[in-house]
């Protein structure tokens, strides 16, 4: 029903990891955020098949990260927030890569990078930040 349009919007979680095919989907919103790259690319895969008539598919891919301009007075916060950048981060390095506003995706995002001076993770791959994140927080496994 999906598929023919007769039924517009479609709301599941979890539903685009594994088993979902739905190749006429053109948008597509990702509130639930992850860091399993596995899991990422699987999501956008499904909104990116090739499908009759179908030229482009439109992802918004909802980030989360700490406010700006924040006075810390506690280091254990900002080492919370940069963790949760690090973990936010390869999957948007990712999708703003092939993306067509990648410009204005990375304008978008260097005010919250630059406050923890990690502007150079936009030009990084994914796992590269991940390797990162491990030396950051002291995980060598």
């Amino acid at each position: 029903m999906f598929d023919k349009g007769d039924i517009e919007i479609l709301v599941a979680i979890k539903c685009l990891d594994e088993g979902v095919d739905i190749p006429s989907t053109q948008t597509a919103y990702f509130l639930a955020s992850t860091s399993n790259p596995r899991e990422f690319v699987q999501r956008r895969g499904r909104i990116l098949r090739k499908y009759k008539d179908k030229r482009k598919a439109r992802i918004f891919d909802f980030l989360v990260l700490p406010p700006l301009n924040l006075d810390f007075q506690d280091e254990s916060y900002e080492k919370a927030y940069r963790s949760l950048i690090f973990r936010e981060i390869p999957r948007f390095a990712e999708f703003a890569d092939n993306a067509e506003n990648k410009y204005f995706a990375r304008e978008s995002i260097r005010p919250y990078l630059k406050e923890f001076d990690l502007e150079y993770l936009m030009d990084m791959l994914p796992h590269e930040i991940y390797n990162e994140l491990k030396t950051f927080s002291g995980d060598n496994s």
